[in-house]
């Protein structure tokens, strides 16, 4: 259209390894939280993808509306163990 306009490149890794809170044997996931902020993103950007799952089910045990990363994005997944659970506590200044 003759307008002058500028090309952004699109994220790109060799590996990308991300964590999910449930996946399949297929390599579907589904993530938790913010975990959805990046994750998918990366699953997709890198060339060989290694998904790391709080529960892995058997294939077709997931609902196809709430996978995040499809499973054509994931080269390898395995269940992780002894996860800790940190949480950030509030704090508040008590009245005076």
């Amino acid at each position: 259209n003759g307008k002058p306009h500028i090309l952004e490149h699109a994220f790109e890794a060799e590996f990308a390894f991300v964590k999910a809170w449930k996946g399949d044997e297929a390599g579907n996931l589904i993530y938790k939280g913010t975990a959805r902020n990046f994750n998918p993103m990366m699953a997709m950007a890198g060339k060989i993808t290694v998904a790391e799952v709080e529960e892995l089910v058997p294939a077709g045990q997931l609902d196809p509306n709430e996978i995040h990363t499809p499973g054509i994005f994931v080269q390898r997944i395995f269940q992780g163990k002894n996860y800790e659970k940190r949480i950030e506590n509030r704090t508040v200044r008590t009245k005076s």
